[in-house]
């Protein structure tokens, strides 16, 4: 791809909603800009926008996913046959040290460029605010009949700033959560949220242009108690079961992202772009912002119940994804195009690309280990828990009601 850009392009920062409503996700979003600034980063190509993307959302992606399957449960026993109980708490994981910066020479970036600054240290959405970004350039080369083996090769200061840290030094999810036991010493748990319109939040006073989406939430889980099956040990003074759970986020947000009014301008001393051309599908009428978290877990929890108080302990593994899309037809400054007759008047191309970012971020069979303590009084109880998954370290606490 031959790409290029605007001269005077303005720093941009990226908009990421991890939290609206009731449902929990993280809203950390930064000065808007004009809506063709947006996509900027894809001028460099797709490929090379996607792998950037990624590595600088990467520990919210993680810490965000990775909440969504914590404070399933805090205790080893599973309620009566029939009982049931109501709980909600929140989950906050910290993003380690290592993860607030990434370097971009393990990418393997082919047509975007860092210069200047601290080129092998860029800052991730966890970075401090004060942290040193590079510039990004785009480079490409195209034909020029005039210059020594007849191609020209250009390098445009035009992406600005694009990275640069947010000071997101955690994550967090709050819940909502039913219980209720089921025969043979087994407990089911649902999570669940009726899908949440974006558009008639506020009651009508955010306009649905400017606001038009969805949330979904969902998430189910189970525990079994197994020292029943084992009659040598199940009079052992403490209670231990498997515990298994899945949970669900999703979140859609529509667009308008359209190519602004053109503008002739320079990029080189007699060298001009003096027209414009779009390549492709002009219908961007079903751009879409998509977001999902997804977490599954399994192990084992160990807890005696000691008067009021019940200290339990949980080991496990955990694997978790996030996605971020950006779907529809969305179109980026893509190349220039000399005159046949004359090389210096260039006409500025834009392509048309269709789901432009498809990013995934992984955190498999990662292992969870856990410690925390219930207080019951009647039918109302509290419980907090630290735990840590690989070498992300987390906090979760949380009141239920029982019946």
């Amino acid at each position: 791809m031959i790409s290029n850009y605007y001269r005077n392009t303005r720093t941009f920062r990226l908009s990421f909603i991890l939290l609206i409503g009731l449902l929990g996700i993280l809203m950390q979003s930064t000065r808007a800009k004009a809506q063709d600034d947006a996509l900027a980063i894809l001028a460099g190509g797709t490929e090379d926008a996607n792998k950037l993307l990624g590595a600088y959302i990467s520990p919210m992606g993680q810490s965000f996913s990775m909440a969504l399957g914590q404070n399933w449960f805090n205790t080893a026993n599973a309620l009566k046959t029939l009982r049931v109980n109501v709980q909600v708490g929140v989950t906050l994981i910290q993003i380690p040290d290592q993860h607030k910066f990434f370097d971009p020479a393990t990418l393997q970036l082919t047509t975007l460029k860092a210069v200047g600054g601290n080129p092998n240290a860029v800052p991730t959405i966890a970075g401090d605010r004060s942290a040193m970004s590079p510039q990004w350039v785009i480079t490409g080369s195209l034909q020029d009949s005039t210059s020594p083996g007849g191609t020209r090769s250009f390098e445009y200061p035009a992406l600005g700033e694009i990275f640069q840290g947010l000071g997101l030094s955690m994550t967090f999810t709050p819940y909502i959560q039913a219980n209720i036991g089921l025969m043979k010493n087994t407990e089911l748990s649902i999570r669940y949220a009726p899908t949440l319109d974006l558009s008639t939040l506020g009651n009508g006073i955010i306009p649905e242009n400017i606001l038009s989406g969805k949330i979904n939430f969902w998430g189910v889980g189970a525990k079994h108690e197994l020292l029943q099956w084992i009659p040598v040990v199940k009079v052992l003074p403490f209670s231990l079961s498997l515990y298994a759970n899945h949970s669900r986020m999703s979140y859609e947000l529509d667009t308008r992202i359209e190519p602004s009014a053109f503008t002739a301008y320079n990029v080189a001393p007699g060298v001009q772009v003096t027209n414009r051309t779009i390549r492709g599908s002009q219908d961007f009428s079903k751009q879409q912002l998509f977001m999902e978290g997804r977490a599954t877990g399994l192990g084992i929890v160990l807890s005696k119940k000691i008067l009021a108080f019940t200290p339990y302990a949980s080991i496990g593994l955990q694997s978790s994804s996030f996605t971020l899309a950006v779907k529809g037809n969305y179109a980026v400054r893509s190349g220039l195009i000399p005159s046949p007759n004359n090389p210096a008047n260039l006409t500025e191309e834009w392509t048309s690309i269709n789901n432009p970012l498809d990013i995934q971020i992984d955190s498999e069979q990662q292992l969870r280990m856990g410690l925390g303590l219930r207080f019951k009084l009647v039918l109302l109880a509290l419980h907090a828990e630290t735990f840590t998954i690989g070498h992300f370290k987390g906090y979760s606490a949380g009141i239920s009601l029982g019946f």
